[in-house]
């Protein structure tokens, strides 16, 4: 092989690979898709940075070189540019010896040392301040967060009309409007804040973002940008410094609380809502809402004790929801908390300039009626739930008090806030004041189970507090479950709340949860069951199994608890399917309307033409996939082998049978 021939194969067996250039290929994520290595769709800005409210910083540059800041390649590049500069009048200099250009070269050769000292003792500290990766506050609650300016509060909010639109969407939808936000107040804050945004806090614009945020979802015509607003809301927190315990601070927060409660399909997963509210606790109790200070130091207008009352009643009954939910002890103590309760006056019957905040009749069914009952029911609620929890001792007898004056809350109930069937309201009762006897009655039958609840871990099964709580208990858990099913069979196409979606979707989903599992456990050594009895509770929780599964609003623990609430009556049910006629457990034509219809023992008195649950048994097609039932139900059929859960989750074929 003759040289030439060998040098062809020279490159190809050498021992170091030659140097290939990379391809320049172009970015196909933004940076901050990149850096939470999430998928991006590679829109500008794009759909990620648009949900977490970034969409400004939303930029497709390569991060192939270095992380070096922005601002530091710019001074590093300043001190290039002068030297090459310096450089090249030297060698002007010299190359030109005998022109003389000396005082001009020399004033330019100073110019430029000067622009390079003045460049080295620069701060560097003020250039990486600039940096996105710096400019984020960290935060315990809400996480490191981008600071806002009140220049950046009128890019980020729409147009007026648009704003209007939704911050009207949400004080119209009165179910879900809270209480501590006066209607005619927060009016005149709005106006001033579009003369001139630099006057506003921002812990009042944080207000704002979170109303537009509930108003967006309410009104369905901007939903996706619900999160934005959540956001925003939030870095109005941090940017406001809310710990501080400022003015609005504690509105802020509760606002902002409220309005995530809204954001139930895409929730936050950084954030705990149980820490925010005990934060916003915390600081309620630094800013002394807990006491009456217009009893102690008169030191606020009558407006203002009015509205402190309003707001320290929704950090409780937030309080007790959170509890319910997560099974934690309630944040408020009864020995701590003033036992004052809102005015049952409307944001029409006083402003800032009332000297006195009169109460309006308990008949007349109006907005705030409902929050005065339900701010007198949660000290009683507070120790039921200590009690059914375990965190506090209660004997039979101190249950039997705390039923008394859960009776006695319940009695005192005016007629106009009863509870009645929704197809049998009248026509010109709102549906928010509908769902507020719905959330009434909840609470009742739900705070009477807690209540019993505890003596069913009872040694003997035969004592007369076990076989007491057993039926209350039964009775309340399918009485609850009943008003569920009538309130989802009126938000389908074409009943009263099928315009109102989001009124129903707020309704306590833990109780429903609770008492569809309480239910089918008071079966047990349940002897005296009357057959038709034990029909109905069957009829009734078949379909409260199917009830939440076809709901869009269904959490992943609403799913599991129906699958396995079918799997109970898997077991419990004769294994043949088909149309069959029972009794419609949706038709409440008649509710009980006070606790003296149950006698001691659970049972309605003899005589009555109501049965244990308040409906007139009708014999109807239910229109749904049930199973024939026999004259009879053995208490072997009944019984629950909770051990074979995991294996017949693992198998979807026998839920097939229900």
């Amino acid at each position: 092989m003759t040289s030439r021939e060998l040098s062809n194969h020279m490159n190809t067996f050498r021992l170091i690979r030659p140097q290939r250039a990379k391809r320049n290929r172009p970015t196909v994520s933004c940076t901050a898709c990149r850096a939470r290595k999430q998928r991006c769709d590679r829109q500008q800005p794009c759909s990620g940075c648009q949900k977490r409210g970034i969409q400004d910083s939303c930029c497709f540059e390569s991060l192939a070189r270095p992380a070096k800041s922005s601002a530091a390649e710019n001074s590093e590049g300043r001190v290039q540019s002068e030297l090459r500069q310096m450089r090249s009048v030297l060698q002007s200099l010299l190359s030109q010896p005998g022109q003389d250009q000396s005082a001009k070269s020399y004033k330019q050769l100073l110019e430029s040392v000067g622009r390079i000292e003045q460049t080295i003792d620069q701060n560097p500290s003020q250039s990486l301040a600039k940096t996105p990766s710096t400019c984020k506050i960290p935060d315990i609650i809400f996480g490191p967060t981008e600071e806002i300016s009140v220049r950046d509060i009128p890019k980020a909010l729409p147009s007026r009309q648009i704003t209007d639109r939704m911050v009207s969407a949400y004080f119209n939808a009165k179910y879900v409007v809270v209480p501590f936000v006066h209607t005619h107040q927060f009016r005149r804050q709005y106006e001033a804040f579009w003369k001139d945004p630099t006057f506003s806090s921002f812990l009042w614009i944080s207000i704002l973002f979170s109303i537009m945020a509930a108003g967006a979802i309410i009104s369905k015509s901007a939903v996706e940008v619900s999160s934005l607003y959540i956001n925003l809301s939030a870095r109005c927190l941090v940017s406001g410094q809310y710990h501080k315990a400022a003015e609005f601070s504690v509105e802020a927060l509760a606002m902002h609380l409220h309005a995530r409660s809204f954001q139930k399909d895409t929730p936050d997963p950084d954030l705990d809502p149980s820490q925010l509210h005990a934060v916003t606790v915390r600081i309620a109790q630094q800013k002394f809402y807990h006491c009456d200070m217009n009893q102690v130091l008169q030191l606020v207008t009558p407006f203002e004790a009015e509205m402190r009352r309003r707001v320290w009643f929704f950090i409780q009954y937030y309080d007790v929801l959170t509890s319910l939910e997560y099974g934690l002890p309630p944040l408020v103590h009864g020995e701590t908390s003033s036992g004052y309760h809102p005015t049952n006056a409307t944001d029409d019957d006083f402003d800032e300039d009332s000297i006195v905040v009169s109460p309006r009749s308990t008949t007349e069914a109006q907005s705030m009626l409902p929050y005065v009952f339900m701010s007198r029911l949660l000290p009683i609620l507070r120790r039921i739930i200590c009690h059914a929890q375990g965190f506090e001792i209660c004997s039979y007898s101190d249950s039997m008090s705390l039923k008394a004056r859960l009776d006695a809350w319940y009695v005192s109930i005016p007629p106009c806030l009863r509870i009645r069937s929704i197809k049998d309201s009248a026509f010109t009762d709102s549906n928010h004041i509908t769902m507020q006897r719905v959330l009434l009655e909840l609470i009742y039958t739900t705070s009477i189970t807690l209540l019993h609840r505890p003596f069913l871990d009872s040694v003997t099964y035969s004592g007369h507090e076990f076989q007491t709580a057993l039926d209350v208990c039964r009775k309340n858990a399918v009485r609850s479950i009943g008003v569920y099913v009538e309130v989802d069979r009126e938000m389908e196409k074409g009943g009263r709340l099928h315009d109102d979606q989001h009124i129903a979707a707020n309704l306590p989903f833990s109780d429903f949860l609770m008492m569809t599992i309480v239910a089918p456990l008071e079966f047990f050594d349940c002897v005296d069951l009357p057959p038709v009895e034990g029909r109905y509770i069957m009829t009734t929780l078949q379909t409260a199994a199917q009830l939440w599964s076809k709901r869009p609003c269904a959490s992943v623990h609403a799913l599991e608890s129906s699958r396995m609430l079918r799997v109970v009556l898997s077991n419990m049910c004769i294994k043949k399917s088909g149309p069959s006629h029972i009794l419609n457990p949706h038709q409440y034509t008649n509710y009980i309307e006070s606790p003296e219809v149950i006698e001691d023992d659970g049972h309605v008195p003899a005589g009555s033409d109501k049965n244990a649950f308040g409906y007139e048994g009708a014999e109807v097609d239910c229109g749904i996939s049930s199973i024939e039932w026999d004259d009879t139900i053995e208490n072997s059929d009944l019984l629950i082998d909770y051990e074979s859960f995991n294996e017949v989750f693992a198998d979807d074929a026998c839920l097939d049978l229900i």
